[in-house]
C-alpha cells in the first residue's frame, strides 16, 4: 500500500497508490458511477454503502451519515477539527494498519473529507471482500454451520488482543466468505493501540443486543446456544 494526501481548499483525499492515479471528488458520488452504470447493489446502514464495479476491481463506497438525535441537526455534516481528525481520514489510516497487520478487514482504497467553515462531510472507499454475507444474513437465512458462531468469536477476540476496540460491532458487521473465513468491517469510530489488548466487555455486549434485536425483528425465538458457542470461541 501506499498511501498519498492531495488538498485543495475545501476537500482533501488520502488514497492508495498502487491501487489507482489520484480520485477527484466525483469518484465518490454516486450519480458518477451510475452515470457508468457501474453500481451493482445497494445496502442501508448507519450510512449509505454502494457496490461498485470500479476499473481497479469491486469496491464499496459508503458515505458517511449521522443517526440518533445528531440526525435531527444534520444528517452528513460534522464538526471540522482538522483533516487528519476527519471520520474518513481516521477510518481510512486504521484499516490500513490492521489491513497491513493482516487482520481479517477490507484493503482501503481511498477517503474524501470536505469541510465548510466548522462543518465537513466524507465518503469512504474499501475493496470489496468477495463472496460474503453478513453475520444477520446468515441467521435470518437460518443455514448456519456447525462451528460458525465459535470463529466469529475467535474473530473478535483476535481484534481485541491486537489493540482495536470496534466502535459498533454487530449482527451486520460481521461477514463471513464461502469458507466460513470471518471479517469485521465499519470501523468508523475505531481506536487501534497496538501491543495494547482492549477490555472488549462493552463490544461484546453491544453485539449480544444486536442478536437480540434481530431475533425479535424476525420473530425468532432466542438463541442463547449461538451466543453460548461465540463466547466459548471467543474465551478460546
Amino acid at each position: 500500500m501506499k498511501h498519498v494526501v492531495n488538498k485543495e481548499k475545501s476537500w482533501a483525499i488520502v488514497h492508495d497508490a498502487s491501487l489507482l492515479d489520484v480520485p477527484g471528488q466525483d469518484y465518490f458520488s454516486i450519480d458518477y458511477w451510475r452515470s457508468r452504470q457501474a453500481v451493482t447493489g445497494e445496502a442501508i446502514g448507519r450510512g449509505s454503502a454502494w457496490f461498485i464495479e470500479a476499473p481497479h476491481g469491486p469496491v464499496v463506497l459508503r458515505h458517511y451519515l449521522r443517526g440518533g438525535w445528531a440526525a435531527a441537526i444534520s444528517r452528513k455534516s460534522y464538526l471540522f477539527t482538522g483533516v487528519s481528525d476527519s471520520r474518513p481520514f481516521r477510518e481510512y489510516h486504521v484499516l490500513g494498519e490492521l489491513y497491513a497487520k493482516g487482520l481479517p478487514v477490507p484493503r482501503p482504497v481511498a477517503a474524501l473529507c470536505q469541510h465548510h467553515g466548522v462543518l465537513s462531510t466524507g465518503a469512504i472507499m474499501t475493496a470489496c471482500i468477495p463472496n460474503t454475507r453478513t453475520l444477520a444474513e446468515i441467521l435470518i437465512a437460518g443455514n448456519t454451520v456447525e462451528g460458525i458462531f465459535s470463529k466469529v468469536g475467535s474473530c473478535i477476540r483476535k481484534f481485541h488482543e491486537a489493540g482495536v476496540w470496534h466502535a459498533d460491532l454487530n449482527v451486520r458487521n460481521i461477514l463471513l466468505d464461502a469458507d466460513l473465513d470471518v471479517y469485521l468491517i465499519d470501523f468508523d469510530r475505531a481506536r487501534f493501540n497496538p501491543g495494547k489488548p482492549v477490555n472488549g466487555e462493552a463490544n461484546l455486549k453491544r453485539l449480544k443486543r444486536s442478536f437480540q434485536k434481530l431475533w425479535v425483528a424476525n420473530g425468532m425465538s432466542e438463541r442463547q446456544s449461538e451466543w453460548h458457542e461465540l463466547m466459548a470461541g471467543y474465551d478460546g
